[in-house]
C-alpha cells in the first residue's frame, strides 16, 4: 500500500490536469455574446472612499486580462461597455473585548458588474450583488483590508461569469 500511494497521487493529479480541470481563481473565462473588445465605461462609487475608483478599475482590468481573451479599447471601438458599481462599502466592528474595546474590524464591499451592448445599451450580463469582506486588526491599515475585499469580489465576479458562459 505504501508503494502505491505515491503513484495513485500522481495519477490523480495527471487525471485532473489532463481533463482540463482548473481552480476557479485561475480558470479561463469567456465573455458573453462573443465580446472581445471592452471598455470600462463607468465606476459608480457613491462612497466617500476616493481610492476605490482607480483601485477597482485597475484590479478589474488585471483580473480580466489574466483570465479572459479581451482587448481594452476606447469607447468607440468597444463591443461592450462595463459598468462597475459599488453598492456598499463599510467598515465595522467584528470582535470586541470585555470592556467593549474594538479588537478586530471588518471591511465589507458589495459590488455589481454589468456588461452593456455598445450597439443599443442593452444588458448583456450582470453579476448581481457580489459581496465579500476582509477582517483586520484595530490600528492596522483599513484600506489594505478594503483592497483585499475588492479583489476577492472581482475574482468572484469573474468566477460567476465563467460559470454562466
Amino acid at each position: 500500500m505504501q508503494r502505491t500511494f505515491p503513484y495513485l497521487t500522481i495519477g490523480l493529479f495527471l487525471l485532473l490536469v489532463g481533463c482540463g480541470y482548473h481552480f476557479s481563481a485561475s480558470a479561463p473565462i469567456t465573455l458573453p455574446s462573443g465580446v472581445v473588445n471592452i471598455h470600462i465605461q463607468e465606476v459608480d462609487n457613491p462612497t466617500l472612499e476616493a481610492w476605490i475608483d482607480p483601485y477597482l478599475r485597475s484590479r478589474f482590468r488585471d483580473e480580466f486580462t489574466r483570465r479572459a481573451q479581451v482587448n481594452w479599447v476606447d469607447a468607440e471601438q468597444a463591443q461592450a461597455h462595463v459598468v462597475l458599481r459599488i453598492i456598499a462599502y463599510s467598515t465595522d466592528t467584528e470582535l470586541s473585548g470585555a470592556q467593549d474595546q474594538t479588537l478586530r474590524e471588518r471591511a465589507t464591499v458589495i459590488l455589481e458588474t454589468e456588461f452593456l451592448s455598445a450597439v443599443d445599451g442593452s444588458r448583456i450580463w450582470s453579476s448581481g450583488h457580489i459581496s465579500d469582506y476582509e477582517t483586520f486588526e484595530t490600528g492596522t491599515n483599513e484600506v489594505a483590508a478594503g483592497e483585499r475585499a475588492i479583489e476577492n469580489a472581482i475574482r468572484r465576479t469573474a468566477d460567476a461569469l465563467g460559470a454562466d458562459y
